[in-house]
C-alpha cells in the first residue's frame, strides 16, 4: 500500500538528513518480515471457491507504469453472481458467474478501486490523472467521466444521488450520480506532509458520510449539501518533526451500533457514543488501516505489524498477536467467529477470538485489503489475482 512506501521513503530521507559533517552515516533499522512457524492442529477455516487472474491491459499503458505503486486498496466490489474489480493498469472487469461478462479500459493507471451502489448499477473507478469514471454495472459502458484538481486514492462511496470522493488534496467531493459534476466540496487542513489524502467516505444515515482525513480528524458531511456536522479528533501530533506530525486517519471508520472507532498513524484509537457525542475511550494502536468488531472487542491491524484488540466499551487491551511483525499487515476483517487478516506477501491469517493463528491460506502477489460480503472474503492481490473464500 502506498502508506508503507511512504513510510519506508521518509525513513530513508530521514537517515540522509543525519548525515552531516562526520564521516559514518546512520542507517535506518532494518525490519525483516517476521518468518511464518508452523501452525500446530491447523483449523479449516476459509475453503477458496474462485481464483481469477484480471485482465492489466496492454495499452497506453505500458507494462512499467502498469505496475507503478500508487493503488491504494484494490477492493474487490461484489454483485449479484460475480464481482467487479479493476486492475492497477487501467482494466476494469466484471466476472459473473465466473466468466468475463465486460471489460472496459480507462486508459489510464487506477488509483482508486471500484465502489458501487446498493443497487448493483453503477461502478465508479478513480484514475492517476485526477479522473472519476462512471461505469454502467450491467453493460460496461461508461457514463460519464470528471476532472478533479486531484487524484482519487480511496474507493469512492456510490449513493442514489450522489458519488461522493475524496482527493490526495485533502477534499471530500459530492458529483451528480447521473451527470458527474460537482455540487459540492469539503476542504480539510491538509499538513504538508500526510501518509496519504482521505480515506473511503463512509455512509452512516441518508444524509450523513463521515470521512477520515490527514488533519487526523473524522468529518461528517451532509451527502446532500456538502455542509459540516460534526468533527471528532483522532489523530494527534507527537512532536515537531515532519514525521512525528504524521497524524492520518487513513481508513473508513468502524461503526457498531451507536459506537463509532478509528485509529491513526500517529498512534491514537478512539472510541466514541455517536448517540450522545461523548468518547469512550482513547486507546493506543497506530495503524492505516480499517478496524473490525468481533462479539465485545473492536480488533486492529499495526503499521508494524502487530494484531490487537480492545474492549469495545473501556478501549482496555484484551490481547495482541506479535507473529506477524512487519509483514504489511491489511485490515483485519471478521469471518464469522474468526478474524482474517492479509499481509505483503500474499498470505491471509486467520485468528482466533483469542488472538492465535489458527490457519493461514496462500494466494500470489501482495494484499492491499481484504473485505467481506455475505459470508464470502475477497482478496485482490497487486499481481491482478482475485481469490474468493467462503467461510
Amino acid at each position: 500500500m502506498y502508506q508503507r512506501y511512504m513510510k519506508t521513503a521518509l525513513v530513508v530521507a530521514l537517515a540522509v538528513a543525519m548525515v552531516g559533517c562526520g564521516t559514518k552515516s546512520i542507517k535506518p533499522t532494518e525490519r525483516k518480515p517476521a518468518k511464518l512457524t508452523s501452525i500446530q492442529a491447523p483449523v479449516s477455516v476459509l475453503n477458496q471457491v474462485a481464483s481469477v487472474r484480471l485482465d492489466t491491459g496492454k495499452s497506453t499503458l505500458g507494462r512499467s507504469r502498469a505496475k507503478a505503486k500508487d493503488v491504494i486498496d484494490l477492493q474487490v466490489a461484489p454483485v449479484a453472481n460475480g464481482f467487479i474489480a479493476a486492475s492497477r493498469g487501467g482494466v476494469v472487469s466484471a466476472v459473473i458467474n465466473g466468466a468475463t461478462a465486460w471489460q472496459l479500459n480507462v486508459g489510464d493507471a487506477i488509483t482508486s478501486a471500484v465502489g458501487i451502489d446498493a443497487a448493483g448499477s453503477a461502478a465508479v473507478v478513480g484514475t492517476r490523472s485526477g479522473k472519476i469514471i462512471a461505469i454502467d454495472a450491467q453493460t460496461g459502458t461508461q457514463r460519464w467521466a470528471a476532472d478533479l484538481s486531484a487524484s482519487s486514492l480511496a474507493p469512492a462511496l456510490v449513493m442514489s444521488d450522489r458519488v461522493i470522493v475524496t482527493t490526495n488534496g485533502g477534499a471530500a467531493i459530492g458529483l451528480d450520480i447521473a451527470t458527474g459534476n460537482s455540487i459540492w466540496q469539503y476542504h480539510t487542513q491538509a499538513p504538508n506532509t500526510s501518509v496519504r489524502g482521505m480515506a473511503k467516505p463512509l455512509q452512516i444515515d441518508a444524509r450523513t458520510v463521515l470521512v477520515g482525513a490527514s488533519d487526523g480528524r473524522i468529518h461528517a458531511i451532509d451527502s446532500i449539501t456538502g455542509a459540516p456536522q460534526w468533527v471528532r479528533r483522532v489523530g494527534l501530533a507527537s512532536g515537531v518533526g515532519e514525521i512525528s506530525k504524521l497524524r492520518d486517519v487513513d481508513a473508513a471508520p468502524t461503526v457498531a451500533g451507536s459506537h463509532l472507532y478509528a485509529a491513526s498513524y500517529s498512534g491514537q484509537l478512539a472510541g466514541f457514543d455517536m448517540s450522545t457525542g461523548r468518547t469512550l475511550f482513547i486507546s493506543e494502536l497506530a495503524s492505516a488501516d480499517a478496524l473490525t468488531v468481533l462479539g465485545s472487542a473492536v480488533i486492529g491491524s499495526s503499521i508494524d505489524g502487530e494484531v490487537v484488540a480492545f474492549d469495545r466499551l473501556t478501549g482496555d487491551q484484551l490481547w495482541q498477536n506479535d507473529e506477524l511483525k512487519y509483514r504489511g499487515l491489511t485490515n483485519p476483517v471478521t469471518i464469522g467467529q474468526h478474524i482474517a487478516v492479509g499481509d505483503q506477501q500474499g498470505v491471509i491469517h486467520v485468528l482466533n477470538a483469542s488472538g492465535q493463528i489458527i490457519s493461514r491460506v496462500s494466494t500470489k502477489g501482495e494484499l492491499t485489503s481484504l473485505n467481506v460480503v455475505n459470508n464470502r472474503l475477497y482478496a485482490q492481490s497487486t499481481d491482478g489475482i482475485v481469490s474468493i473464500y467462503q467461510f
